[in-house]
């Protein structure tokens, strides 16, 4: 993280002002007093800035990332080279710099969701279209037509089997110590020995979930990371993505699970209406896929117990376990333990 004084200073150096000017089509200075830092971690800093234009103020956001961050390639990737395929889900951007070992973009400043409005289960419906379009125009084939833009950057989910393999190993080690932490133990003891025999037979428990389709999924679909401009309407919103960090080329329908199922975990309010609200967005999602040209040959409710119970297996139970041994919160932990008991039985991964 840059002292704030010592980052506008490198902004002028670099003539950050000229080349935004350029880039937005009017002349623009950055407002020094205004700069904040709204986020900061080892892999990249979030800054807020305010811009002077002809006709008054505009904030834009200004993210620097750390280059050597494995991680941090594929989020500039799509910023950098696939923008002109995938704009309509991003923030406009305005510039991307390196600057020595780090990444600078600045982008449009979108609000989050989260904030603009308690959102209740009727809202999926003007998020999912956009979920959906982002999905149909990278299916298949059409993600392969533009294999040049993403080919050597992109992480391809059958390609991670090894990587899949170990996250599951380290899962196994979490449960064993787990059995023996107080906290947490009696909530793991009954489904201990079930749950070690199931990561055995990992770390693919569903191929219905590749054959029924991969596109480029954003895989961290909570509330932070989905903007809109206008949450007004009773129509589908403008929707931009942010935080891509977690981009593949993968099943449609993890992005589904992360969307619904993570949020029916935490919002204990609307669990009692979950199949509902499940079975509802289940259905406008294959609506709104079908509008692309694209149907699923496998049961799509089934296609979503799947998807929720190999995420929850490769990630889900890791980050709930990991979370309890850093002594934070783990509140989906019950939650997971109990869907891959029952969902697990119905679709009989423990045969």
């Amino acid at each position: 993280m840059y002292d704030l004084k010592a980052l506008y200073y490198k902004i002028k150096d670099l003539k950050i002002a000229e080349k935004l000017s350029y880039s937005m089509g009017e002349k623009i200075t950055v407002i020094p007093s205004e700069i904040k830092c709204l986020k900061s971690t080892k892999r990249s800093s979030i800054y807020k800035l305010l811009l002077q234009r002809k006709n008054g103020y505009y904030p834009i956001i200004f993210k620097v990332y750390n280059s050597t961050a494995y991680k941090n390639e594929v989020e500039i990737n799509i910023y950098k080279k696939s923008y002109p395929i995938l704009k309509e889900f991003l923030p406009r951007i305005y510039l991307v710099e390196t600057v020595k070992n780090e990444t600078w973009v600045f982008m449009e400043f979108v609000n989050q969701i989260r904030g603009q409005l308690t959102f209740s289960p009727s809202h999926f419906q003007y998020i999912i279209p956009s979920i959906a379009k982002l999905h149909g125009q990278t299916f298949e084939n059409r993600f392969k037509k533009n294999e040049n833009v993403w080919g050597d950057w992109l992480p391809v989910y059958t390609s991670t089997k090894k990587n899949r393999a170990k996250s599951m190993n380290q899962t196994v080690d979490l449960l064993h110590a787990a059995m023996k932490d107080d906290r947490i133990g009696h909530i793991i003891k009954p489904y201990y020995s079930s749950l070690i025999k199931l990561y055995n037979k990992g770390p693919d428990f569903f191929p219905e979930l590749t054959k029924n389709g991969l596109a480029i999924t954003h895989g961290d679909l909570h509330m932070q990371n989905i903007c809109s401009k206008n949450v007004t309407g009773h129509t589908p919103w403008p929707i931009q993505f942010i935080d891509w960090e977690s981009a593949k080329y993968a099943p449609v329908w993890f992005d589904m699970v992360v969307l619904v199922e993570l949020l029916l975990g935490f919002r204990k309010d609307w669990q009692p209406n979950a199949e509902k609200i499940r079975t509802q967005c289940v259905g406008l999602y294959v609506a709104e896929m079908k509008k692309h040209g694209i149907t699923f040959k496998t049961n799509p409710m089934i296609l979503y117990k799947m998807a929720y119970l190999q995420r929850t297996l490769e990630r889900g139970l890791h980050t709930q376990l990991r979370r309890i041994a850093d002594n934070r919160e783990g509140e989906l932990l019950s939650y997971h333990l109990e869907k891959i008991s029952t969902w697990g039985r119905e679709l009989g991964i423990y045969e």
